[in-house]
């Protein structure tokens, strides 16, 4: 199995920006800003639009196509099924964010009809949205509080990304202190960022766009999802060496997205490949 390296992962960036890929995203609004602006800074060209009517037609033109769970409607995932068949017709990756996923039973069932309908590309969640996926009922997690994801230990999550991987045919990335991306028998683990980003709304949902805007650059999902979970952290780490608070930082996150440079990253960048059972 080959390892991956952070030259390879820094390789993509020039690779995003020169392709400047068309990410389809069908999000949620309450975070539908930061992924736009995200996007835009790292190199990828987002689109915004979650009506079914526009669906079909904007997915034939993507490169990507990226679903958040997180404001689901009866529209929205209307929206979703008819982007993923197309997507699936033209052999386009789909990536996963399965926001809140055992928060209620209408988002578990909402992701469960996907993830049973298409193959995805890529799944990016924390530890408690991985973990109602791999769950045989929508009962569950009636305590988990939101979004939030539940203390976790990093063996956890390595089970936890492996078995998902291996259930879904996809790559899979548990995000946390250290974020553990998983597909077949590779396992990496990246442990880029500071505590403040989770202060933000939306980096977690920037983080999934990112996967997408690379899975539209490289047929390897599990190199776009490093890759992704590095980039997103090294820019947390790099604005927070000037940020005064939340405010300046995602300001500063942006900045970093638009001005990194393969080699900054790769000074960055703290990508480990796994080789535990």
């Amino acid at each position: 199995m080959t390892n991956i390296t952070t030259e390879t992962c820094a390789s993509l960036l020039d690779i995003l920006r020169e392709k400047n890929p068309l990410v389809h995203c069908i999000t949620n609004y309450v975070t539908a800003n930061t992924v736009a602006n995200g996007l835009l800074a790292a190199g990828a060209s987002p689109v915004m639009a979650d009506s079914p009517l526009d669906a079909e037609d904007i997915t034939a033109k993507a490169s990507a196509v990226l679903f958040n769970m997180g404001t689901l409607s009866k529209d929205r995932l209307r929206a979703m099924l008819i982007s993923a068949q197309k997507a699936a017709d033209m052999a386009k990756p789909i990536v996963l964010d399965p926001v809140g996923a055992g928060s209620t039973d209408n988002r578990l069932r909402s992701t469960m009809q996907l993830l049973r309908q298409f193959r995805f590309a890529a799944v990016r969640g924390n530890a408690s949205e991985i973990s109602a996926l791999l769950m045989t009922s929508p009962i569950t997690m009636k305590a988990e509080k939101g979004v939030d994801s539940a203390e976790t230990t990093l063996e956890d999550k390595i089970s936890l990304a492996k078995k998902a991987a291996k259930r879904y045919s996809c790559t899979v990335m548990v995000t946390g202190s250290t974020d553990v991306i998983a597909n077949g028998g590779r396992v990496a683990l990246v442990s880029n960022g500071v505590p403040m980003m989770s202060k933000i709304t939306g980096t977690g949902c920037l983080a999934s766009g990112l996967v997408a805007a690379l899975c539209g650059c490289t047929e390897d999902s599990f190199e776009a999802a490093v890759t992704a979970a590095a980039l997103i952290g090294t820019a947390g780490e790099i604005a927070s060496e000037t940020a005064k608070g939340t405010g300046s930082l995602y300001v500063g996150m942006l900045d970093t997205l638009t001005n990194i440079t393969p080699d900054i990253f790769t000074q960055y960048a703290k990508i480990e490949n796994y080789t535990g059972e």
